[in-house]
């Protein structure tokens, strides 16, 4: 525990250095393109959310696995076939993928833009696909080898690589210098990564191709890989693009303020948990055996969740118009309804969180797609009346139907109970949340006023041991403490 405990810290560092340059980035598209065009880079990200998973097939997974695998029985010859399926798969279908992206750039644009004058921005944009699918493919093969060290180093210098060239492509060619950026940056980080990867392969030629034995596994991983997350990319697309049609591009990138907030916060709690939960469900015998770790999981997902996120909320009237501007304000009525759906989808997945380390694909993906068809039909459904906020509105209910389906399964065939303590654990943050969306804090008083009610919840929710262990632990930090 204590390793994976410190690989996860490593992991963290260069995730952290990921968020802080994506909120530069996200200032700096904010102060010079304003929302029209942090919506048009919304877009285009959101294709390429589409794009480079199908690019690679979605095997990152399967990589992972079977390099893993491969290395605990030594065998060099099934890792060099692994990294040639993966190389192959990323080039060749990614590079599939950019021509005909570029061949029906018109078209792509009249779908997410409405307007085919923007086929410039896809036809570069299309450029990145490959170079990314390969990056992301071999991001996996360095997880495979458990370089730990260099996936955070990489991590790191994308990301300050990514704010030196954000600046001057930005503010000489505007829209255009920052869609290019995508392209640059795609590159730079398959070129780095590839380098990385170098000292944990064997010398000698790099094959290429795909081997039969490969494919059932590879595509096994892949398939339920793709279906969920195209459950989450395709409703997003969709739904942007409807957003545009009838909203306008600044209502979009108003929108973006939420969804990118939301996205690195929930990626940091998200993925930090599971990746010290999964090994651990994955070792017990029987799925109930799973309940144990999924309760400590839940505490800890909703405590990270909650403290966080209502803290962003109570603060937004600061940190809106500073990481963004004045004309992001809209964005703040949005943020507590948002952040609500985001206590859900912590829910959902600490709930589910046993699925796939248990090897039970099939309901993980099934939830994933009711999700997406939640979304989407709530957001249609809203929209005439709502606008804007019908979006965050459809995000809370396609998630709270997502949590309720995975709180009955994990009921059902894992034994799993919350337990009185997360019970409350739950029921306090749930309040402290709709209590943010019917009174948010506006002005400095207000605000005071919330960081009251923040605390107080914290001393209701958090036992006495966990202060204890809290305490503790930052004694070793303060001066003169003894190095355990």
């Amino acid at each position: 525990m204590r390793r994976l405990a410190r690989s996860t810290a490593i992991l963290g560092l260069g995730s952290i250095a990921a968020v802080i340059a994506a909120i530069i980035r996200a200032k700096i598209l904010a102060a010079w393109l304003g929302p029209e065009g942090t919506g048009i880079l919304a877009q285009l990200s959101t294709l390429s959310a589409v794009l480079v998973p199908l690019a690679t097939l979605g095997v990152g997974s399967g990589i992972v696995t079977m390099i893993a695998d491969a290395r605990a029985r030594a065998d060099v010859a099934r890792i060099q076939r692994v990294e040639a399926a993966g190389r192959t798969i990323a080039w060749g279908i990614g590079g599939v993928l950019a021509l005909a992206s570029i061949v029906l750039a018109p078209w792509l644009a009249t779908l997410i833009y409405r307007d085919p004058a923007f086929a410039w921005a896809v036809m570069l944009g299309a450029v990145a696909v490959p170079f990314s699918a390969v990056a992301s493919v071999r991001i996996s093969m360095l997880q495979g080898h458990e370089a730990v060290r260099s996936n955070a180093l990489l991590t790191t210098t994308i990301a300050l690589i990514g704010i030196a060239t954000i600046v001057p492509l930005a503010w000489f060619f505007r829209v255009e210098g920052a869609v290019a950026q995508l392209v640059v940056i795609a590159a730079i980080w398959a070129w780095i990564a590839g380098r990385m990867l170098r000292p944990h392969t064997s010398v000698g030629p790099r094959p290429w191709g795909i081997d039969r034995d490969l494919w059932r596994p590879l595509i096994r991983y892949g398939g339920a890989s793709l279906l969920v997350g195209f459950s989450s990319t395709v409703t997003l697309l969709v739904i942007r693009s409807i957003l545009v049609e009838r909203l306008g591009l600044s209502a979009n990138g108003i929108y973006q303020v939420c969804i990118g907030v939301s996205s690195m916060v929930m990626a940091l709690v998200l993925n930090s948990i599971t990746a010290n939960v999964w090994p651990e469900i994955a070792g017990k015998p029987r799925d109930e055996d799973a309940a144990d770790p999924m309760r400590n999981a839940v505490r800890l997902g909703f405590l990270a969740t909650t403290a966080t996120l209502t803290a962003l909320v109570i603060g937004s009237p600061l940190w809106v118009p500073l990481l963004y501007s004045d004309k992001f304000v809209p964005a703040l009525e949005l943020l507590p309804i948002q952040f609500l759906g985001d206590f859900f989808r912590c829910a959902a997945w600490m709930f589910g969180i046993w699925l796939v380390p248990r090897n039970r694909l099939r309901p993980w993906v099934l939830f994933d797609m009711v999700y997406g068809a939640a979304m989407i039909v709530g957001f249609l459904m809203l929209e005439p009346r709502f606008g804007l906020k019908s979006v965050v509105i459809a995000y809370v209910f396609a998630h709270a139907t997502h949590m309720v389906l995975h709180y009955v399964l994990a009921r059902r065939r894992a034994n799993f109970r919350l337990g009185p303590a997360n019970r409350r654990l739950a029921l306090a943050s749930f309040a402290l949340f709709l209590g943010l969306v019917a009174w948010r804090p506006q002005t400095l008083p207000q605000m005071g006023l919330g960081i009251a009610v923040w605390i107080a919840w914290l001393l209701l929710v958090v036992r006495k041991h966990e202060w204890q262990g809290l305490w503790r632990r930052a004694r070793r930090f303060l001066p003169g403490a003894q190095a355990p």
